[in-house]
């Protein structure tokens, strides 16, 4: 494989980043051999078969960044990248996504770019692309997230950021993000947030066990509306015992009732006699109370019922953003490029 001139480099790179502050404009770039000392970083346990594929794929990136289509170069550009982890592949790639508007991916594209081909791209190109870099950061948010739970996963948009303990900190998208952390056992933490651009936003992610959070959620203590339904239960059971009692009674009165000579043609109080008044009185009595008992310990089962069904916890993510619902959130946007305003309505 030939070995690519320092000039010529320079010259390939330099087209894109002479071009990025505007948006990039499309120019001739011509077929050159992508190499370099076997030992340099991007070289290092790829094979020249695949060199060679990767090289024809960023050629036909480059072709079709001149017609211009840019999103099929880009697309061309990642084909190369799989293959070859080349800087000047990450250099056009961010060349392209400048001009399709994608700030985020021309971020990442540069600064891989830079950390790995500084030497090949050479000292005005590196404070070009640094340069370009700057103006991007201006238009970007950052966040730094963390969560100390070990194990819990934390994702942003639905990707996985981290596994828990640790942190993340990196650039995202000036508009709504949403962040959660979950983990088996535990309640779910959402935090939906808006970064504003060249702003730097910090989270802590903390969770707390199901049973935690069923307790903070439950109106009273748990047992509170449990003692309530016992002493129905209580009331209710000791009202049917007393209502077996009065029965006995009641038997025992009528046992010595038909034992009487007026039973037949029936009897006066007085051939009844105190004693068995005073058992027929106190049957009526425990019977009534019994009665009573029902009502009362009915009552106070089916509040207890009730109060146990209002103190069950209703579990679900709450997402935080800072802003009540319904509320808007004007973002002010000040980049070299524009000025402007950005509107969230949080619902």
């Amino acid at each position: 494989m030939s070995i690519i001139t320092r000039r010529a480099i320079i010259a390939i790179l330099a087209f894109g980043l002479n071009n990025a502050a505007r948006p990039a404009r499309a120019q001739a770039i011509e077929p050159i051999a992508l190499a370099g000392s076997e030992s340099a970083p991007w070289n290092r346990g790829v094979p020249k078969p695949m060199r060679d594929a990767a090289r024809d794929l960023f050629l036909e990136g480059n072709r079709l960044f001149r017609v211009p289509l840019f999103s099929r170069a880009a697309e061309k550009y990642r084909e190369a990248l799989a293959k070859w982890d080349h800087p000047a592949f990450y250099f056009n790639l961010a060349l392209a996504q400048l001009n399709l508007g994608e700030d985020l991916g021309a971020h990442n594209a540069l600064e891989t770019a830079l950390r790995d081909g500084e030497a090949l791209l050479g000292a005005p190109q590196v404070q070009e692309a640094r340069k370009q870099l700057r103006d991007l950061e201006r238009r970007l948010g950052r966040v730094r997230i963390r969560c100390a739970l070990a194990a819990a996963e934390v994702t942003m948009d639905g990707q996985l950021l981290f596994i828990a303990p640790g942190g993340y900190e990196g650039w995202v998208a000036p508009k709504p993000h949403e962040i959660t952390a979950r983990k088996p056992e535990y309640l779910s933490e959402t935090r939906r947030i808006t970064p504003i651009a060249g702003q730097v936003r910090d989270l802590e992610l903390t969770l707390i066990t199901l049973d935690a959070a069923r307790d903070a959620a439950r109106r009273w203590a748990k047992w509170k509306p449990w003692a309530v339904v016992v002493a129905g239960g209580a009331i209710t059971a000791a009202s049917g015992a007393l209502h077996v009692v009065s029965a006995r009674t009641f038997q025992q009165y009528d046992t010595e009732f038909h034992k009487l000579p007026c039973a037949s043609p029936g009897c006066t109080p007085e051939q009844i006699g105190p004693t068995l008044s005073a058992r027929l009185h106190r049957a009526t009595l425990e019977q009534q109370i019994a009665v009573g008992g029902y009502i009362v310990g009915g009552a106070v089962l089916a509040a207890g019922i009730a109060l146990v069904y209002l103190n069950q916890p209703r579990l679900a993510e709450q997402p935080t953003s800072g802003a009540a619902p319904g509320s808007v959130v004007v973002t002010p946007i000040a980049t070299e490029a524009m000025v402007g305003v950005a509107f969230t309505v949080h619902r």
